[in-house]
């Protein structure tokens, strides 16, 4: 693929990136990190920890494939985790079966009942942030994603190949949105 072409497409992307975070209202806590730097992005939404009191649970499963689902990745290290990259507190890991799918991750959620009132002082789910590695393959960091209580959750993972890309940063992504329950 022609640099030029590939260069020009990440900095559109980059540039609807920011543009779709100041139309949702975000509002970064830190500088962002300088382009080609060698460190790990950092989670710069807020990302609260799971509900201590909480007794409910809700679950998580990692379904992690190739080439566009195509094909799925066994063998892949899934950590499921709360806080950024520098302050990472570690929930559960497991690795992938054949079909490239995790066990499903018990994480703790608030009651469900929160999600019956319109004017929530709360937010009715908890918010858990998911590394997966393969062997051959950029790192993928899927951030806040929402687990409610009773519910599996589930997070896909595309793999995209280490060889293929001269920038071998992890692929970050975003999955926070707003839920009008």
């Amino acid at each position: 693929m022609n640099n030029e072409i590939f260069e020009k497409y990440k900095k559109e992307m980059l540039e609807m990136y920011e543009k779709a975070k100041k139309n949702n209202g975000y509002i970064p806590t830190q500088a962002p990190p300088e382009a080609n730097t060698e460190a790990l992005p950092q989670n710069s939404m807020p990302t609260p920890t799971p509900p201590s009191q909480s007794t409910q649970t809700g679950g998580l499963l990692g379904i992690v494939t190739s080439f566009r689902g195509l094909y799925p990745v066994e063998n892949a290290r899934v950590t499921v985790f709360t806080g950024d990259m520098d302050n990472m507190q570690v929930i559960d890991s497991d690795l992938t079966d054949r079909s490239g799918r995790t066990k499903v991750f018990s994480l703790l959620a608030p009651d469900k009942n929160l999600s019956m009132s319109p004017d929530l002082a709360e937010t009715p789910y908890s918010l858990y942030n998911m590394m997966v590695e393969a062997d051959g393959f950029l790192k993928n960091i899927h951030l806040n994603i929402p687990v409610f209580s009773g519910i599996t959750s589930i997070q896909r993972s595309d793999m995209i190949l280490a060889e293929e890309r001269i920038d071998k940063t992890p692929q970050i992504f975003d999955e926070s949105q707003k839920y009008n329950l």
